[in-house]
């Protein structure tokens, strides 16, 4: 595993939480161009809330959870948001609701609340978070509950939830094919989700007994596959979000497991691995230490082609193999979440010391900035919604090199644009008075 030395950078502190909040879940940008997260802590009574920050660093709260009788509304929330078709912000509590289990809850850029489901045991228990498909709903796992018998309490479902709160269950784990889906899912570039679990699978150990984790996929319509069982020599215990590489590949973490009592670790120090859509697995690098610094809280895919993620340093990964640090918390600071690059090109992300305090942050690279798209996927003529910076004034919108011949500026950050006849798979690039913003993944365009 090589490492070389960190580039220039230019670290900001946006936001300052005090009391002991804890953010652990990662920020997302909306159709504003503003951040929203979400706090598992804080809050009146302590039960987490859903914020907003500008990129300026001011911070709004939107939401107090539990802020209903009996919890109503939800509390302890987890994982990140996913922003809407609609533009509004879609999330999980774990706890709460009318059952106690968790709900699925949307929010407007405003703040104004609703809960959409609460889940009851058999549909799931604990949810921990969504992601938009390219079919207009959002997908997510529960981390125990379902009908699988083989674990107390259930082992944990995949589900289905329309933007209206409908919701259906695709899959319940059976232990032998996973147990407790403990990270969100992700949509892969071919429309199946892709997703771990952090216990069960076929093999079991000592460190392990029920099972050392597995990696899965399940399309839109529930047909599940189990595409790889840890066996602790290649890791265990999978707590962090797969992320897809430009290249398809997809990359993921095991905090566990390894070499035995590799540099002290006496159930494993975990490994950084890959894995493709069709299986085939590959460790990248076995970690040395518990506190390695490139042992990431997951993972985001930014504008130059590289992997970023943060612990006690943000670090890039250079595929397949080379790490380099770019920036170092320093003292007993270190990430609380997952890294994320803006379209203007700057990472944001959160940090803490502890249980005494947290802040959210901006660190400039000097990357370009880009375009994104709220879902990657669309047939021709649907609207692509597309989020940016210095949007006004926009003069073209091509779709992998075909111009569309129809699109509207809604704001300087937001616009959108119906998928050209003849467009194919590719880049989207939007042109404006600054010059030329290209997407930072490709634009799927669907049968």
């Amino acid at each position: 595993m090589a490492a070389i030395a960190s580039s220039a950078q230019t670290f900001t502190t946006l936001a300052y939480f005090a009391d002991g909040t804890t953010l652990d879940s990662p920020l997302i940008q909306g159709r504003d161009g503003n951040f929203y997260g979400m706090s598992y802590n804080g809050g009146t009574g302590g039960y987490g809330t859903v914020f907003k920050v500008t990129t300026t660093g001011t911070l709004t709260t939107l939401h107090t959870f539990c802020s209903e009788a009996n919890c109503a509304d939800g509390s302890f929330p987890g994982a990140a948001l996913a922003l809407g078709i609609d533009g509004n912000l879609y999330g999980t509590a774990t706890r709460g609701g009318a059952n106690g289990m968790g709900v699925v809850f949307k929010v407007t850029p405003g703040g104004t609340f609703t809960v959409l489901h609460s889940f009851e045991g058999a549909d799931g228990s604990a949810p921990v978070g969504l992601v938009l498909a390219s079919d207009g709903n959002f997908y997510g796992t529960a981390y125990s509950g379902g009908t699988g018998s083989n674990c107390l309490g259930g082992c944990g479902t995949v589900f289905k939830v329309s933007p209206a709160g409908t919701l259906t269950t695709l899959h319940s784990f059976n232990e032998t094919d996973g147990y407790i889906p403990g990270v969100p899912l992700i949509q892969g570039s071919d429309g199946s989700l892709y997703g771990t679990t952090v216990w069960g699978g076929a093999y079991a150990s000592y460190d392990c007994p029920p099972g050392c984790g597995t990696i899965f996929k399940i399309t839109t319509g529930g047909t599940f596959t189990l595409l790889h069982s840890f066996d602790w020599s290649d890791g265990a215990r999978i707590v962090v979000p797969l992320t897809q590489d430009s290249n398809g590949a997809y990359y993921g973490v095991a905090s566990e497991g390894g070499d035995v009592g590799f540099y002290g670790c006496s159930v494993g120090c975990g490994t950084l691995f890959k894995i493709s859509s069709d299986g085939t697995f590959a460790i990248v690098h076995k970690y040395a230490q518990y506190d390695d610094p490139f042992a990431p809280y997951g993972f985001t895919l930014a504008s130059d082609g590289n992997i970023y993620g943060d612990s006690t340093v943000v670090w890039k990964l250079i595929p397949p193999t080379t790490f380099t640090t770019v920036y170092t918390f320093g003292g007993t600071t270190y990430a609380e979440t997952t890294v994320v690059q803006g379209t203007d090109g700057l990472f944001y992300g959160t940090y803490g010391e502890d249980e005494y305090a947290s802040w959210i942050y901006s660190l400039d690279l000097s990357l370009r900035s880009y375009v994104a798209f709220v879902v990657p996927a669309g047939k021709i003529g649907q609207t692509a919604q597309i989020l940016g910076q210095g949007l006004t004034g926009t003069t073209s919108v091509t779709f992998n090199g075909v111009a569309a011949e129809k699109f509207t500026v809604v704001s300087d950050t937001f616009i959108t644009a119906a998928v050209p006849s003849g467009a194919s798979t590719g880049a989207v690039v939007v042109t404006t008075p600054s010059g030329a913003l290209t997407s930072n993944i490709g634009f799927r365009v669907t049968q």
